[in-house]
């Protein structure tokens, strides 16, 4: 009998251990883990990447402009006129240089308190985190990033697979939604172009 509860048990710790792998490697290959490793080999190949860009606000505005990327670390969204804005990151942050604020300095923010650092990593998984969602349609993968600062969705276009755009909503409600299109990958852009000495000298005016 006791030898009959050893084997008994021996059997059930075995069988356990085999169920405990077998979930694991199940949520190892799932397909939001297959689909994020896609996306981060994608964004990984990106050395350099330009696009024209139309971005929307909740009231219904729409700008464009051109969006110039560079590894490590340099965006640059410089906006057509009328609007003439100015979208940079040097270090750290973020500096916005508005003409209608002419006089003043640009607004700084730091990246991570805004969604456009993930244009810059290579790999999402930490920022999609345990809370975030990837889902696909025919057409479009879908990441949901959700943190105190902001609500992001970023979605890419398939086949090929390709950055599409975000859509951005703050504490406040306000939402952005920018689309790319004609982009170019992996071009050479200069590092001038991310350079701010011109956009300083345009706001002092």
């Amino acid at each position: 009998m006791m030898q009959f509860l050893y084997i008994r048990n021996k059997f059930l710790k075995t069988s356990f251990s085999i169920f405990l792998i077998f979930i694991f490697s199940i949520d190892a290959a799932s397909p939001k883990n297959n689909t994020l490793k896609l996306i981060n080999d994608y964004l990984e190949d990106i050395r350099t990447l330009q696009a024209n860009f139309s971005q929307t606000n909740n009231t219904g505005d729409i700008m464009t402009g051109v969006l110039f990327l560079k590894k490590p670390g340099k965006i640059r969204f410089s906006y057509d006129p009328p609007n003439n804005l100015q979208i940079v990151t040097k270090q750290q942050a973020v500096l916005i240089f508005d003409p209608k604020n002419s006089g003043s300095g640009p607004l700084t923010y730091p990246i991570s308190s805004t969604p456009l650092g993930f244009l810059i990593k290579n790999d999402l998984s930490s920022l999609i985190g345990e809370n975030g969602k990837v889902f696909e349609l025919d057409d479009f993968i879908f990441l949901k990033v959700h943190n105190p600062q902001y609500h992001l969705r970023i979605e890419f276009s398939k086949n090929p697979l390709s950055l599409f755009g975000w859509e951005f909503k703050n504490k406040i409600g306000e939402t952005i939604k920018v689309t790319l299109n004609n982009i170019q990958k992996n071009n050479y852009i200069s590092n001038e172009i991310f350079k701010t000495d011109k956009d300083y000298e345009r706001i002092k005016k």
